[in-house]
């Protein structure tokens, strides 16, 4: 993937931005780190060794010191440069460690995880007498299978007395024995590992997910920090191309066509503030929602009715006004601030518009946000920062010139009527816009008022009234009475009188494409039809209870009724006969998480749980025991998806003859 749009200013923007956060963002150590020296009687002359030992929170864990250093931070061990009575005489030793091949490197990454003692082999010089001071200094770098932490150095003390007497000859070898490992040491399986492992509190080693995104991540991490900034910014950009921005690229160009400048004002000023209301949104509310409330609440809260209702609404206030019944209009009390000189006033309406922009969008939120949320809820918020500012400053950038172009435009000579006509037209795209909130409010209500014939049905309407309106045979109060109808309004409007009756035959099978992703599902959720091609299952129990009788995996749709992507997958992938073989060779199990009822949260909650992640769409497939197999998040062509659910099933089998 690469970015058709220079961030060069972007990119300047967000670490400026960065440098705040490192100074309140610093991770806490996962590690708890003792050294001794394992001799209690050694002479100056002699060798000894330093027994370094480290305990690791539970589920994360550290890089062996020979694990390769272009796929991972080894760890480093040495003496600070000030010992001066005490030489490391051989190689440091260290236990078996931990082996699991990573694809995406083609390497074998080797790692500890509970607890590990090394041996550092030490020889006392020989004018060395009284209490010894020394420092190991150890440069580590601790993950889990979600998140990597940033490399950090310790500093480890070690203190010992030396005794008298001369040195002894059968004591002067480098001593190079692995030490006792302590209790907490996990020992490595004694087959290789080909897959992502985690390893729970008590030691045992079970799959975990193979998610594309945690992947990519994973490595951005461990390539730097500027790294995971491109990362970032990378699935901002292909962000855009997700189904639910699409509306927000009209709305975005009328807004700020109906915006007139002051005099001496800086036309940059709303845009600004525009992309300043999307990026401290996806920035700081993602983050809090996430720390306070946890990582799914951001999304409950976007996918809540009410939520849905009153941006309805709103949309429905934007487009009155495009089409000239009202002018919304500043209070007298703020515009005669901005008169004063003070402009603030002028600010908050695109910036309030930059928030609605962003809150829209959490209801189709791509994998990577979903990912840095829940590392946020789960207490490392250094990386969730830096990628929630990468990722926000690259999705408001196409934005913020959209937003700039309109006002240049309305100061174009002769720009007044047919400027008048545009925000009229696009008036009518708000009120299709604002269709989808209410639909979304009511399938999270389950109340069935706008399902997809209906839905169809009225944007077909708009956009009749729409090539009406653009014809002359329909005028609004601003319109001139005596304008003339040119060619390029003309063939605009048999362009739109085309989508309508396009829409029409949708009511009636025919596919919308990448629209599919808008109008509610067929059949409406919570009721499938005995004529569908996968037959879903709805409970994950019940899923669970026919896996073990059948003895087959589990084909987990996380989905959501408010979920764009989700819908366009389950409309122009999913039925796909290439998809449905692979899929009816599991369970299929059909799980909600964004309604707002006892089940969907409770789906929520094993989503997270499974995938380590908020977002909506999550494929999963899972043995009757809930280990993962295999799993892959958002979008995704049918050819590649078809693969996935080859592959899935080929672990599926390999796990049953384990």
């Amino acid at each position: 993937m690469s970015p058709i749009v220079s961030i060069k200013r972007v990119g300047l923007a967000a670490l400026l931005l960065l440098v705040s956060a490192v100074a309140f963002a610093s991770p806490e150590s996962k590690t708890k780190w003792t050294a001794r020296l394992e001799q209690s009687d050694v002479r100056a002359g002699e060798s000894a060794q330093i027994v370094l030992s480290a305990t690791l929170d539970t589920g994360w864990h550290m890089y062996a010191l020979d694990s390769p250093a272009d796929a991972t931070i080894p760890t480093t061990i040495r003496l600070a440069a000030a010992t001066k009575l005490i030489k490391v005489n051989s190689k440091i030793t260290q236990p078996a460690p931990i082996i699991h091949h990573d694809t995406n490197f083609n390497a074998d990454l080797r790692y500890f995880s509970g607890a590990v003692a090394y041996g550092i082999p030490i020889n006392v010089v020989a004018n060395a007498k009284g209490e010894v001071k020394a420092v190991v200094e150890v440069k580590i770098q601790t993950c889990n299978d979600s998140i990597c932490l940033p490399p950090e150095s310790i500093s480890v003390p070690v203190t010992f007395k030396v005794s008298s007497g001369p040195a002894r000859t059968d004591r002067k070898a480098a001593i190079t024995t692995v030490p006792k490992q302590p209790a907490g040491y996990i020992k490595p399986d004694a087959k290789p590992v080909t897959s992502v492992k985690k390893q729970d509190a008590i030691g045992s080693v079970a799959a975990t997910s193979s998610n594309e995104t945690e992947n990519e991540i994973n490595i951005a991490k461990r390539k730097g920090l500027l790294s995971f900034l491109w990362l970032s910014m990378l699935a901002g950009f292909a962000a855009l191309l997700t189904p639910c921005v699409f509306p927000m690229i009209p709305i975005t160009v009328s807004f700020f066509s109906k915006r007139k400048s002051n005099d001496g004002a800086n036309p940059v000023a709303g845009p600004i503030a525009y992309c300043l209301g999307i990026i401290s949104t996806f920035t700081g509310v993602g983050l809090l929602f996430a720390v306070v409330f946890g990582a799914t609440k951001i999304q409950t809260f976007a996918a809540h009715p009410i939520t849905n209702l009153l941006l309805g609404i709103l949309f429905v206030v934007l487009a009155a006004n495009l089409f000239g019944a009202y002018e919304i209009i500043l209070p007298s009390s703020l515009v005669n601030k901005a008169n004063a000189g003070t402009r603030k006033g002028g600010l908050v309406g695109p910036y309030l518009m930059g928030v609605t922009f962003t809150l829209t969008s959490f209801t189709c939120t791509v994998g990577f946000v979903g990912y840095l949320l829940v590392s946020a809820s789960q207490g490392g918020l250094f990386y969730p920062i830096v990628g929630m500012l990468g990722f926000s400053s690259a999705f408001a950038l196409p934005f913020f010139l959209l937003a700039l172009f309109p006002q240049y435009l309305s100061q174009m000579p002769k720009s007044g009527q047919w400027l008048v006509s545009v925000k009229a037209f696009m008036g009518f795209l708000e009120l299709a816009a604002a269709l989808k909130f209410l639909s979304n409010a009511d399938l999270s209500l389950q109340k069935g008022l706008l399902t997809r014939p209906v839905f169809l049905a009225i944007w077909a309407a708009i956009f009749a009234v729409a090539a009406i309106y653009l014809l002359g045979w329909l005028r609004m109060p601003h319109d001139d009475t005596d304008q003339k109808i040119g060619i390029p309004r003309r063939l605009l409007a048999v362009g739109t009188a085309v989508v309508a009756f396009w829409f029409l035959g949708a009511m009636n099978g025919q596919s919308l494409g990448t629209l599919e992703a808008f109008p509610p599902p067929d059949p409406y959720p919570g009721q499938h039809t005995v004529n569908a091609k996968i037959k879903w299952l709805t409970n994950y129990e019940d899923a669970v209870a026919r896996a073990k009788s059948e003895n087959k995996a589990i084909f987990i749709n996380f989905t959501g009724v408010t979920c764009v992507n989700c819908r366009e997958m389950e409309k122009n992938v999913l039925p796909l006969p290439e998809v449905v073989s692979g899929i009816e060779k599991f369970v299929p199990v059909e799980l909600y998480t964004d309604r707002p009822n006892p089940e969907d949260q409770k789906n929520q909650q094993l989503l997270l749980k499974l995938a380590n992640t908020t977002a909506n769409p999550v494929y999963l497939v899972i043995d009757a025991n809930g280990r993962v197999i295999k799993s892959v998040a958002g979008r995704h062509d049918p050819v590649l998806f078809a693969k996935f659910l080859k592959e899935a099933y080929a672990g599926s089998q390999q796990t049953a003859s384990r």
